[in-house]
């Protein structure tokens, strides 16, 4: 959401769009985090900005004892638990609903992701959500970031093209080059 709209201003109907959208791609993006990061390792996941719970389901599927949460706006949270029941998964998940700008993120999890929530927003936002993360996990957690970058070698017209369009429909934003996330992620703690 942008700067000018408050969480509690989003019904039903805009959230169950844009999670419709997003969820839609969160399959194929999903399989292939999976694929690259050993989930095995940790025993609690909380996703956050995790929206429908698409990437969660994905997660689930191939980690059942991993323990796992999402954290997102109240309405996008309330959509998550009515599809997370529809899927016979509800008692396996615990949702958060809430602002990731403006309130704390629970605790508890070893590993944190965050898909596709970077490039949303400015150096600013992004800062206090990281330091949030940060907040959250304990020393030896990990911060486990999904997200598409600038000037990936051999994408650049592609990412270019991606960032032109959506950012524009999103209205905040912008991309940024791995060297300017690790600049982010070591501002707000992380190593």
């Amino acid at each position: 959401y942008s700067h000018e709209c408050r969480p509690a201003d989003l019904d039903h109907d805009a959230v169950q769009r844009y999670s419709a959208v997003m969820a839609a791609s969160q399959e194929m993006i999903a399989d292939q985090i999976l694929d690259a990061y050993p989930f095995a390792q940790h025993r609690q996941l909380l996703d956050v900005g995790g929206g429908s719970g698409a990437f969660i389901k994905a997660v689930m599927a191939r980690h059942a004892p991993m323990t796992i949460g999402l954290f997102d706006l109240p309405a996008v949270a309330k959509l998550a638990t009515e599809g997370f029941a529809d899927h016979a998964i509800s008692g396996r998940v615990s949702v958060h609903p809430g602002d990731f700008f403006t309130q704390p993120l629970p605790r508890g999890a070893d590993l944190i992701s965050l898909v596709r929530i970077i490039h949303d927003h400015n150096d600013d936002r992004v800062s206090t959500l990281l330091r949030a993360v940060h907040d959250a996990l304990p020393p030896t957690g990990t911060l486990l970031v999904a997200e598409p970058m600038a000037q990936t070698p051999g994408a650049e017209r592609m990412t270019d093209a991606y960032f032109a369009m959506y950012l524009q429909a999103m209205g905040s934003g912008r991309p940024r080059t791995r060297q300017q996330l690790k600049e982010l992620f070591e501002s707000a703690g992380f190593q």
